[in-house]
């Protein structure tokens, strides 16, 4: 037996309207960064390292939902539905008994024609300035950051 309820959207899933793509943007250029640079989460997620689970739950909860600032080096470029995908390369780490498995994928929204350039253009090892809001850190490989934009020089 199938019942439908019309007109409940979502009431019944407890989710909330989201925020346009236009305002989210706005949020995270005014937003205040989180200073923590992507070697220091990398280490504390490497695997092999001597962090452990507490620490790593420890970070990750500070780190969702705020904005970060990272320049890393492109690993790849995908794009659909009008915004790149941008996943760096492995993030490197200082211990050598680790292995640093953590990349960071970006949604990134172009806000002009320039950046459409640049993303169009960049290569695997290119070095880009990002900042977004991380949305989760991912089985220990990948900090997830929906929306970010590009930070480029004038």
């Amino acid at each position: 037996m199938l019942i439908s309820l019309a007109g409940c959207g979502d009431v019944l899933s407890g989710n909330q309207p989201q925020p346009s793509a236009a305002k989210q943007i706005a949020e995270i250029t005014s937003a205040k960064t989180n200073p923590v640079a992507p070697e220091q989460v990398s280490e504390v997620f490497a695997l092999g390292s001597e962090f452990t689970d507490l620490q790593r739950d420890i970070l990750c909860k500070k780190l969702v939902g705020d904005v970060l600032d990272w320049d890393i080096k492109v690993y790849e470029i995908d794009y659909a539905d009008a915004i790149y995908k941008v996943t760096s390369q492995p993030i490197p780490i200082k211990s050598k008994q680790a292995v640093n498995m953590l990349q960071a994928s970006f949604s990134v929204c172009p806000q002009n024609e320039r950046d459409h350039d640049l993303l169009r253009k960049a290569k695997t090892n290119d070095r880009m300035k990002i900042r977004g809001k991380v949305q989760d850190v991912a089985l220990r490989t990948v900090v997830l950051i929906k929306p970010a934009v590009l930070i480029t020089k004038k």
